[in-house]
């Protein structure tokens, strides 16, 4: 493993429930720990105290998660992982258009993923004896939205 131990693992919604959790738990091993977050709650202030490199990210659009795909490149040469926990929590509503619901759910479960994995592709080969992880967490229900 060498080598790979001292590779970031890439969280993506680490700020709150979840990727919260998985981010103290890596800092915690000694892991280092790259988080993208939303909007800046206290916890992302504790992470950036405890070491983590928190970047704000907007995934509602390709080219926010291009933009935040760029800062990781910049930041660092290799990943051990990438876990995508990022979501959008937006309930249906009696009236709203449900294309509009599922083009938001799409975009963040399924294009920031894909968009990501491709665009850090680089970073995820050639560490070690393997490839490095990826791992997708979804709350997300086609029918019902994420609640």
């Amino acid at each position: 493993m060498g080598k790979t131990q001292s590779l970031p693992i890439l969280i993506t919604g680490g700020g709150r429930r979840i990727g919260l959790a998985l981010a103290w738990h890596f800092i915690n091993q000694k892991q280092p720990v790259i988080v993208s977050y939303r909007t800046h709650y206290p916890a992302i202030d504790g992470l950036i105290k405890a070491g983590a490199q928190c970047i704000q990210a907007d995934f509602s659009t390709n080219d926010g998660v291009m933009a935040f795909a760029d800062e990781v490149l910049k930041s660092t040469h290799g990943l051990r992982a990438i876990l995508h926990n990022a979501s959008a929590w937006m309930a249906e509503k009696p009236g709203a258009p449900l294309t509009d619901v599922l083009a938001c759910m799409m975009q963040i479960h399924v294009n920031t993923p894909y968009l990501l994995n491709h665009a850090l592709e680089r970073l995820l080969r050639g560490h070690g004896h393997a490839a490095s992880d990826i791992i997708h967490f979804t709350r997300y229900r086609l029918c019902g939205g994420a609640r």
